[in-house]
């Protein structure tokens, strides 16, 4: 598959999870690509050409439940439209669905585990860590906490 053919799926969630991924602009300007990320008021910036949104949520809402199953619906009708070759993502909470979908569809999962976890794994890190098939971490001492994951250096 060439780089021109390739289409890439870039996930994030909104805030510095969003900024981190922006910085991925070399790989960005390659592909074929969308950016799926919250709905929020935080500034989406100049990163891909089609953009999705998903609600924002949190884990303590009593709604969340719900809102989450609607989420795992709503990354099916995203995936199945686009069909991407790659799943690009540095989490939060969107990232999970679109992991666990995009593994079922076939689709490569990368994930870039958090800037700002230095010496302990996220939650949705350690959700999708089986599920990647390149887990990249960004300081030295991650690889302890994810003995198959690859030092990818910072982002930032």
């Amino acid at each position: 598959m060439s780089q021109s053919t390739a289409k890439v799926a870039f996930v994030a969630s909104s805030g510095g999870h969003l900024e981190e991924i922006s910085r991925l602009k070399e790989i960005e300007k390659k592909y074929d690509c969308f950016l799926v990320t919250e709905k929020s008021d935080f500034e989406v910036i100049d990163f891909c050409n089609r953009h999705y949104f998903v609600p924002q949520m949190n884990r303590k809402q009593l709604q969340f439940p719900i809102k989450f199953m609607f989420l795992f619906f709503r990354t099916l009708q995203i995936l199945l439209k686009e069909k991407p070759d790659f799943i690009i993502t540095t989490g939060a909470l969107i990232a999970y669905p679109f992991c666990v979908v995009g593994k079922l569809l076939g689709i490569k999962v990368i994930y870039v585990e958090s800037f700002a976890r230095v010496n302990h794994p996220s939650m949705t890190g350690k959700l999708v860590y089986n599920l990647s098939d390149l887990f990249m971490v960004q300081w030295e001492d991650m690889l302890a906490n994810y003995p198959k994951s690859m030092l990818g250096g910072e982002i930032f």
